[in-house]
């Protein structure tokens, strides 16, 4: 069987590998022809003020000025033999991004902003709305992420075969335009008591690192083991997969200050709750993905003042958030980015991918 190997490029920010191995994951699971294999490959810039100059470098005409890109980075490893794809999200890395498609002659995707890189050097362009790029825009609708559905299921069967059922909140913290106060946790906190009562369920909890001790200790003041099943505190020192509790859970509440629990709740394709607290003003990109994934179906949005008299109101979405992967698969593979990898004839790609939002 072919082997098809994807390097994943990223910076060591958590939300911008989370989307890049999102989308070679996502490619993985779809290639029915091949075996793929991913590389993930941690690259820094030595000196970050001198990204824009490595973006200029990378698309000249001249080899060896493109090849001094590589010195302009410390790069974790180089085991990019027969890579067929090279992927990334951020700035950080796209000149990086450029000089491997470039060296390797092999076709490449970014994620989000190209920072002046000319639509002719980037194969695949993915972007929320696909207001990035031009022919070779991809319009995701969807926030990628690196959530396996059917590992997560599996590690939450325990939880699920032990009693009640249960729900998963994910806790985050101040920062994109969400700033939380003591109000905020208390009343988070009653909506966990009142919700679990009135439902019958019990909660799968985790905190993150912007959580902070204070908001941790209030949340706590409300827990009980007929309240809360098990959970995850960050300022215990814990930092468990959260497999399990997305997979045991039949709904799942997030706070909407992170993306990239957002998206890891919207990608178990279950009823998710997003909320928000009294003080709230987005940035634009963040603000644009969240009204965007609640437009259409993915989630629901509720106000965290609200939570104790929450009553759900979701309605499957047209589309599911594993129908909209198959979308970004199709165009991708329209795009030529991947070839030969699917049972369909390529009239039937080309069709579906025509479709497709550009």
């Amino acid at each position: 069987m072919k082997r098809f190997r994807i390097l994943v490029l990223h910076d060591g920010k958590p939300g911008h590998l989370s989307q890049s191995l999102g989308l070679a994951r996502m490619i993985e699971s779809r290639c029915l022809r091949c075996e793929c294999e991913i590389v993930v490959v941690k690259a820094v810039p030595r000196i970050k003020l001198l990204n824009r100059l490595a973006r200029r470098l990378v698309m000249s005409p001249t080899p060896f000025l493109r090849s001094l890109v590589f010195s302009l980075y410390r790069i974790e490893k180089r085991a990019i033999e027969m890579i067929d794809l090279v992927v990334s999200f951020g700035g950080n890395v796209v000149a990086l991004n450029i000089a491997f498609s470039k060296q390797l002659e092999i076709p490449n995707a970014l994620i989000g902003n190209s920072y002046s890189i000319p639509e002719h050097a980037i194969r695949a362009h993915l972007s929320l709305n696909g207001e990035l790029g031009g022919g070779n825009a991809i319009a995701t609708s969807v926030v990628l992420c690196r959530i396996d559905q059917v590992r997560c299921q599996r590690a939450g069967q325990e939880l699920q075969d032990q009693g009640r059922p249960l729900w998963t909140l994910l806790v985050g913290g101040d920062g994109s335009g969400y700033d939380y106060h003591d109000a905020d946790w208390h009343r988070l906190g009653a909506g966990i008591r009142a919700l679990s009562e009135q439902y019958g369920i019990q909660w799968l909890i985790s905190s993150s690192r912007r959580t902070g001790a204070a908001a941790t200790k209030i949340l706590q003041r409300y827990m009980d083991d007929d309240v809360c099943r098990a959970a995850i505190w960050y300022e215990d020192g814990h930092s468990e997969p959260l497999d399990a509790f997305l997979g045991a859970a039949s709904r799942i509440f997030c706070t909407e200050d992170s993306l990239s629990m957002v998206s890891e709740a919207v990608a178990m394709d279950k009823p998710v709750v997003s909320l928000r607290p009294t003080e709230t003003l987005p940035t634009s990109t963040h603000g644009k993905a969240i009204n965007y994934m609640a437009k259409i179906q993915l989630l629901e949005r509720v106000d965290i003042n609200a939570m104790a008299q929450y009553r759900s109101n979701f309605t499957a979405p047209k589309k599911s958030y594993s129908a909209h992967l198959d979308d970004i698969f199709y165009r991708i593979v329209a795009l030529g980015a991947v070839t030969e990898m699917l049972p369909q004839s390529s009239d039937r790609i080309a069709s579906k991918s025509a479709a497709m939002p550009i």
